[in-house]
């Protein structure tokens, strides 16, 4: 498949990307500088935007079925290299805190890797919204844990590894921070990350005058209508559902790296998945809780099912991308049926 013919049916930006080089990173990672795009509203205050595509990442956004340990090694490995491309750009200091928030935040692994960093954990929890279901209304967000440590106020720099879709947890995180006295000059965002988010937290960075600097794994993603779903490209499922209408959902990314997940890419499937419920364990306020990856396996499994009914017969759809979604099926029963839990025809 070429970039440029999947360009031409989804709202892909692959000439907004300049590329970055970081010393000893190899053949495993590789960074990007976002350039203007079409894709972000303009005259928005974005901050610095970086993409940092690793080969660990694309793994995690392309196949739903890696799941516990598994996904911990990988996110370690992407978050090894995310740190050393913060540092080679000269964007993440030594004396850098870390912002979890509660649940997702501390499975992207940022804190392994910064061994000894402090770690603020906040809980934001949305009360009536459910699976692929995320509303915008920041009335529905409630803080229900805070744990700040001593001497926060010392920091100038704070990490948030998170995945951000309409940025409205963050949002209600960072304001809680800075309600308790904390006022970073630096905030640094890093994980799945959408443009919606981008423009939310740009603008609150602004009306704070803290410096934005956001690496976002693989791409910088439009958002589905549900206020979740970030696909690399691919139709809304979740506006189809809704209205049978069709939207084609894209993003900003390189060139070498829609080259490269092409084949294993499913059209339309959210990258980070359901993030919390792909853990092994996570501390949520209370205790240290194991996510529900059964439950995320089979609905994995559901939705690529309903992709695959979508896309069949769209004159762009190819054998290739049937056989990326049939393997990802195998794969997906195949770690049910090993946890002895596979319950499916």
């Amino acid at each position: 498949m070429d970039p440029d013919d999947i360009a031409n049916v989804f709202p892909l930006d692959l000439d907004a990307t300049k590329s970055v080089l970081v010393e000893g990173s190899g053949r495993e990672s590789w960074l990007y500088r976002v350039t203007e795009s079409k894709l972000v509203p303009e005259g928005e205050p974005v901050g610095t935007v970086y993409i940092v595509d690793t080969r660990a990442g694309g793994m995690v956004a392309c196949h739903p079925h890696i799941v516990g340990d598994d996904l911990k090694t990988l996110c370690r490995e992407a978050a090894n290299h995310f740190v050393k491309a913060a540092r080679a750009v000269r964007v993440l200091t030594e004396d850098a805190v870390i912002l979890h928030i509660l649940r997702a935040g501390a499975g992207y692994m940022v804190a392994e890797v910064m061994k000894g960093a402090p770690i603020v954990d906040v809980r934001t929890e949305y009360r009536t919204d459910g699976y692929r279901a995320h509303s915008d209304d920041p009335r529905r967000l409630v803080v229900s844990y805070r744990h700040y440590p001593e001497g926060l106020n010392e920091a100038a720099t704070i990490v948030v590894p998170d995945t951000y879709a309409t940025g409205r947890s963050a949002e209600v995180a960072l304001l809680d921070l800075m309600g308790n006295g904390f006022k970073p000059d630096r905030i640094i965002l890093y994980g799945f990350i959408a443009v919606p988010a981008l423009v939310r937290l740009g603008a609150l960075c602004e009306e704070h005058g803290v410096d934005l600097h956001s690496f976002a794994i693989c791409d910088l993603a439009q958002l589905a209508h549900n206020n979740y779903d970030m696909c690399i490209y691919g139709p809304d499922e979740s506006l189809y559902k809704e209205t049978r209408r069709r939207r084609a959902l894209g993003s900003v990314i390189d060139r070498a790296t829609l080259q490269r997940l092409l084949p294993s890419y499913i059209p339309g499937l959210d990258q980070p998945g359901d993030w919390s419920e792909r853990q092994s364990l996570l501390f949520d306020g209370v205790t240290n809780r194991s996510g529900n990856i059964r439950g995320h396996l089979v609905k994995s499994i559901g939705l690529i099912e309903t992709l695959m009914g979508m896309n069949a017969g769209e004159e762009w759809y190819t054998e290739t991308h049937e056989a990326a979604a049939n393997a990802e099926l195998g794969l997906l029963r195949k770690r049910l049926m090993d946890s002895g839990d596979l319950q499916l025809k």
